[in-house]
């Protein structure tokens, strides 16, 4: 019995006395790689399952008058060029999210960068929302405590996202409300 199942294995494995080495399978039947695409690489959010609609947008040079807590404090203490806001709707997996995006301009890049620093730290307040500003949400305004949060620096100027679910309650660890809010970083915003 026991040979027997030792020759199945020899067999079944292709073992008998070549080192442990397997032949390699025929060259028709070898993993080829895919052929190289020369197209550029579309800028858009990789995943189909992710969408956004315009709610709002605006612009203001004056930025402070958007902002509350301590990046509303930074804002008046710079030389801010202007605010870029918009407001979305965005499908993630078939369930609703409302997102926010703020990109705050400043004359030069090491600006941009004190005031990310200060825009990233938690609990050091935000850009007001524009679509809850203008009530241009269709049911009540969204509240942005336990958003998903991510920011990047463009140029001279820090874009800021946050992203919740609507309704219903939202962490800033939420899997799908990140992948809404990284998928904001690259949205172009209404004019």
């Amino acid at each position: 019995m026991v040979l027997l199942v030792t020759a199945v294995i020899i067999a079944a494995t292709g073992g008998g006395g070549d080192g442990g080495q397997t032949a390699a399978p025929p060259a028709s039947s070898q993993a080829v790689a895919p052929p190289v695409s020369s197209a550029p690489v579309s800028s858009a959010p990789a995943a189909p399952s992710l969408t956004f609609e315009v709610r709002a947008g605006s612009g203001d040079q004056r930025c402070a008058s958007h902002a509350f807590g301590d990046v509303q404090a930074s804002l008046q203490q710079t030389s801010c060029v202007g605010v870029q806001r918009a407001s979305y709707t965005a499908q993630v997996d078939g369930r609703a999210a409302a997102v926010t995006v703020a990109v705050v301009a400043f004359p030069d890049a090491a600006q941009a960068s004190h005031f990310k620093e200060v825009a990233d730290t938690p609990g050091s307040g935000g850009i007001i929302d524009v679509a809850t500003e203008a009530g241009k949400w269709p049911g009540p305004a969204p509240q942005f405590d336990g958003a998903a949060y991510t920011s990047k620096i463009e140029g001279n100027g820090v874009r800021l996202v946050q992203a919740v679910w609507l309704p219903g309650p939202s962490t800033s660890d939420d899997p799908g409300l990140a992948r809404a809010a990284k998928g904001a970083l690259d949205l172009v915003l209404p004019s």
